[in-house]
């Protein structure tokens, strides 16, 4: 029993230095003190933005220059690790850029509280973190003391309210751990409902819709333009149909943008001024730039011969 106890002892004190060293850890991420209202509500500018993650020499981002008006929707696109995620990740500030600065609203996002600044943003994942609770609390958990009606208005615009209605419980039905009792489609759309209800200045979908069919994904972005019409939208997507309603594409590549314009002006027909409601992949394509040709190709792999149009 003696020789038990000592190893219990020596375990313990090696545990203990283990969780001692996190509990004293200092963030390196040191609070601002700007946290008063600002003239401008939803505006994002990035200044010549570059970016590595802490320890890794390789840069992510680099020379980032890019401004969002308030309201404006934007979508971002590009192949995997061409730094999308990374980019969205800077505006509530997870991590501080390496050179350049990052601004909401005009001020530097160094500069805010952690807690103001957060505030302003509502981010939806494409993995959807649920907890052990009922629908309403997890949709609840977006906003403290949040009405049911509420909750309803924020599910019913996600396009959540139907399959949780036809539930025999409703919006009191348990959610199994991480969601395992729901569909990828239906946990997408729990997180989306709990994003949309904070009312945020800013809404970052960070591929948050990939398991949506189309028809259901088109109704949710046309629902979020009515129920949050003047918030700013940043869409990270892989999917033409996705961004298809934006005001502006972004097609980064290699950590940087390569271009950015309104999505007609990417595929436009040489010599017509008129945009019919499907327009065929021609030959006689006249693009804007030859790096919109990675855009070209993203939409021929999934679109073939047919680019639609909202």
């Amino acid at each position: 029993m003696l020789v038990m106890l000592f190893q219990n002892i020596s375990r313990g004190f090696a545990s203990w230095k283990r969780v001692k060293e996190v509990l004293c850890t200092e963030p390196e991420l040191k609070d601002g003190s700007f946290a008063q209202d600002t003239k401008i509500h939803g505006m994002i500018e990035f200044r010549d933005v570059s970016f590595a993650y802490p320890g890794s020499g390789q840069a992510v981002l680099e020379h980032i220059s890019l401004k969002v008006n308030s309201g404006e929707t934007v979508a971002i696109m590009g192949a995997t690790g061409c730094g999308k995620t990374s980019l969205v990740n800077l505006i509530p500030r997870f991590y501080d850029v390496a050179s350049g600065s990052v601004l909401v609203d005009g001020v530097d996002v160094r500069e805010y509280k952690q807690k103001a600044l957060r505030e302003k943003v509502a981010v939806a994942l494409q993995k959807s973190e649920l907890f052990n609770v009922t629908i309403q609390e997890n949709i609840a958990w977006g906003k403290e003391g949040a009405a049911e009606a509420e909750i309803r208005a924020a599910a019913a615009a996600a396009q959540a309210d139907g399959f949780i209605s036809a539930g025999t419980d409703g919006y009191d039905t348990l959610v199994a751990e991480r969601g395992m009792s729901l569909s990828g489609g239906q946990k997408q759309r729990i997180s989306i409902a709990r994003a949309v209800l904070r009312q945020a200045e800013i809404l970052i979908f960070d591929d948050a819709a990939s398991a949506l069919d189309l028809k259901t994904e088109a109704n949710l972005y046309e629902a979020l333009q009515e129920f949050c019409p003047q918030c700013t939208k940043i869409i990270v997507a892989q999917r033409i149909a996705s961004v298809r309603r934006a005001d502006r594409i972004i097609v980064m590549d290699q950590g940087r943008i390569l271009l950015q314009a309104p999505m007609r002006s990417f595929l436009k027909p040489a010599g017509s001024t008129r945009i019919s409601a499907i327009l065929k992949w021609e030959r006689r394509w006249r693009m804007p730039d030859k790096t919109s040709r990675i855009y070209q190709d993203i939409c021929h792999s999934q679109m073939g011969e047919e680019v639609a149009y909202a």
